[in-house]
């Protein structure tokens, strides 16, 4: 009788854990960071993953070159996953304890390996734009081989 009440006790802390992690979870993926630069002309929205959920411009944002838009919205980005990031070790570390936030920080990271923010790319050479009023440049189709079905003759064995 111990062994049945000590499976079932095992049982029980199991099914807690379980409804522990899935609350957790569930948590985790409401969380969202977001983020303003400091003209407030650009705002960014990203989940925990740092993917973006959501990017406005206001027209203050179209004074700027390509290339210091470009700067202001990935520096946008990085802030609003930052402060995805604290709000996830806020919610997870005190339900795991420090401890596992670290081992469930080191498991993150080995999902997502580290990356160097780019900076800013030089524009596609001007010869591999489309120049204005040119006709599109098409590329010739592949030639069609026969494959011996006649289709290119009628029913009565003569050409079409």
């Amino acid at each position: 009788m111990a062994l049945d009440d000590a499976f079932q006790q095992s049982m029980r802390r199991f099914e807690e854990q379980a409804a522990a992690a899935a609350g957790l979870r569930e948590r985790i993926g409401e969380l969202k960071g977001s983020a303003r630069n400091t003209d407030g002309s650009v705002t960014v929205t990203v989940a925990p993953s740092g993917a973006v959920l959501g990017l406005a411009l206001t027209p203050a944002a179209m004074n700027r070159s390509h290339t210091q838009l470009t700067q202001e919205i990935l520096g946008t980005i990085r802030a609003a996953t930052q402060q995805a990031a604290a709000q996830v070790e806020e919610v997870v570390r005190p339900a795991v304890g420090d401890a596992y936030y670290e081992q469930f920080q080191a498991a993150l990271r080995a999902h997502a390996p580290a990356v160097q923010p780019l900076g800013p790319t030089p524009p596609p050479e001007p010869a591999a734009l489309p120049q204005p009023g040119a006709a599109p440049v098409r590329k010739p189709r592949p030639p069609v081989e026969d494959d011996g079905d006649f289709s290119d003759e009628t029913i009565y064995g003569g050409p079409r």
